[in-house]
Protein backbone atom coordinates (compact mmCIF):
# COMPACT_ATOMS: atom_id res chain seq x y z
CA UNK A 1 0.00 0.00 0.00
CA UNK A 2 0.96 3.18 -0.69
CA UNK A 3 1.37 6.55 1.54
CA UNK A 4 -0.32 9.90 0.67
CA UNK A 5 1.79 11.92 -1.36
CA UNK A 6 0.04 15.29 0.25
CA UNK A 7 -1.71 16.73 2.77
CA UNK A 8 -4.57 16.46 0.68
CA UNK A 9 -4.07 13.08 0.19
CA UNK A 10 -4.03 12.38 3.63
CA UNK A 11 -7.15 13.93 4.56
CA UNK A 12 -8.84 11.97 1.69
CA UNK A 13 -7.74 8.95 2.39
CA UNK A 14 -8.03 9.43 6.17
CA UNK A 15 -11.91 10.29 5.92
CA UNK A 16 -13.10 7.50 3.35
CA UNK A 17 -10.74 4.46 5.26
CA UNK A 18 -12.13 6.07 8.87
CA UNK A 19 -15.43 6.21 7.32
CA UNK A 20 -15.32 2.83 6.11
CA UNK A 21 -14.25 1.35 8.94
CA UNK A 22 -17.33 1.90 11.05
CA UNK A 23 -19.21 0.92 7.96
CA UNK A 24 -17.32 -2.59 8.24
CA UNK A 25 -17.97 -2.66 11.94
CA UNK A 26 -21.65 -2.81 11.70
CA UNK A 27 -21.62 -4.38 8.53
CA UNK A 28 -19.84 -7.27 11.03
CA UNK A 29 -22.28 -7.03 13.92
CA UNK A 30 -24.98 -7.76 11.49
CA UNK A 31 -23.55 -10.59 10.65
CA UNK A 32 -23.14 -11.74 14.07
CA UNK A 33 -26.81 -11.46 14.13
CA UNK A 34 -28.23 -13.21 11.49
CA UNK A 35 -25.77 -16.54 12.05
CA UNK A 36 -28.04 -17.76 15.09
CA UNK A 37 -30.86 -17.10 13.36
CA UNK A 38 -32.79 -20.13 11.73
CA UNK A 39 -35.90 -20.23 9.37
CA UNK A 40 -38.12 -17.54 8.15
CA UNK A 41 -36.10 -15.41 10.85
CA UNK A 42 -32.90 -15.94 8.93
CA UNK A 43 -34.27 -15.24 5.58
CA UNK A 44 -35.29 -11.70 6.66
CA UNK A 45 -32.54 -11.19 8.69
CA UNK A 46 -30.14 -12.11 5.50
CA UNK A 47 -31.91 -9.59 3.30
CA UNK A 48 -31.69 -7.23 5.66
CA UNK A 49 -27.58 -7.42 5.89
CA UNK A 50 -27.58 -8.41 2.25
CA UNK A 51 -28.93 -4.68 1.44
CA UNK A 52 -26.51 -3.45 3.87
CA UNK A 53 -23.85 -5.35 2.39
CA UNK A 54 -24.98 -3.69 -1.45
CA UNK A 55 -24.78 -0.47 0.26
CA UNK A 56 -21.23 -1.05 1.72
CA UNK A 57 -19.83 -1.42 -1.53
CA UNK A 58 -21.47 1.35 -3.21
CA UNK A 59 -19.43 2.99 -0.61
CA UNK A 60 -16.30 1.17 -1.32
CA UNK A 61 -16.55 2.32 -4.91
CA UNK A 62 -16.90 5.80 -4.02
CA UNK A 63 -13.74 5.54 -1.90
CA UNK A 64 -12.16 3.56 -4.67
CA UNK A 65 -12.53 6.52 -6.86
CA UNK A 66 -10.52 8.78 -4.23
CA UNK A 67 -8.21 6.47 -3.37
CA UNK A 68 -5.63 5.48 -5.89
CA UNK A 69 -4.16 2.27 -4.64
CA UNK A 70 -4.30 -1.45 -5.96
CA UNK A 71 -5.36 -3.08 -3.11
CA UNK A 72 -8.59 -1.07 -3.73
CA UNK A 73 -9.39 -3.59 -6.15
CA UNK A 74 -8.90 -6.67 -3.89
CA UNK A 75 -11.40 -4.92 -1.58
CA UNK A 76 -13.91 -4.02 -4.33
CA UNK A 77 -13.28 -8.25 -5.37
CA UNK A 78 -13.67 -9.25 -2.07
CA UNK A 79 -16.76 -7.08 -0.95
CA UNK A 80 -18.58 -8.23 -4.26
CA UNK A 81 -17.74 -11.98 -3.06
CA UNK A 82 -19.08 -11.42 -0.20
CA UNK A 83 -22.39 -9.88 -1.73
CA UNK A 84 -22.59 -13.15 -3.45
CA UNK A 85 -21.59 -15.49 0.19
CA UNK A 86 -24.63 -13.45 1.29
CA UNK A 87 -26.97 -14.17 -1.07
CA UNK A 88 -26.44 -17.53 -1.23
CA UNK A 89 -27.08 -17.96 2.18
CA UNK A 90 -23.41 -18.72 3.04
CA UNK A 91 -22.41 -16.60 6.03
CA UNK A 92 -20.22 -19.06 7.59
CA UNK A 93 -16.74 -17.87 6.24
CA UNK A 94 -17.96 -14.47 5.73
CA UNK A 95 -16.03 -12.82 8.78
CA UNK A 96 -12.57 -13.57 7.78
CA UNK A 97 -13.52 -11.57 4.71
CA UNK A 98 -14.78 -8.60 6.59
CA UNK A 99 -12.03 -8.60 8.89
CA UNK A 100 -9.32 -8.50 5.92
CA UNK A 101 -11.30 -5.67 4.70
CA UNK A 102 -11.27 -4.19 7.83
CA UNK A 103 -7.87 -4.72 8.76
CA UNK A 104 -7.07 -2.96 4.68
CA UNK A 105 -8.81 -0.03 5.80
CA UNK A 106 -7.43 0.22 9.55
CA UNK A 107 -4.07 0.68 7.36
CA UNK A 108 -5.19 3.26 5.34
CA UNK A 109 -6.49 5.84 7.82
CA UNK A 110 -3.27 4.77 10.16
CA UNK A 111 -0.88 6.26 6.77
CA UNK A 112 -3.15 8.91 6.51
CA UNK A 113 -3.64 10.37 10.13
CA UNK A 114 1.01 9.50 10.20
CA UNK A 115 0.86 12.11 7.88
CA UNK A 116 -1.93 14.69 9.21
CA UNK A 117 0.00 14.90 12.21
CA UNK A 118 3.18 14.68 10.78
CA UNK A 119 2.09 17.98 8.88
CA UNK A 120 0.21 18.79 12.25
CA UNK A 121 -3.02 19.17 10.82
CA UNK A 122 -4.68 16.75 13.61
Amino acid sequence: MTKPANSRQAIILFHFADRLKAELLIASRLLGAVLPLKGEERTGGGRVFLEYLKGLEQEINLSAAQIDDPEMIRVRTVISGLIGMADSGMYQDMQEHLTWILTVMTTYAQRGLEMLLKEKLM
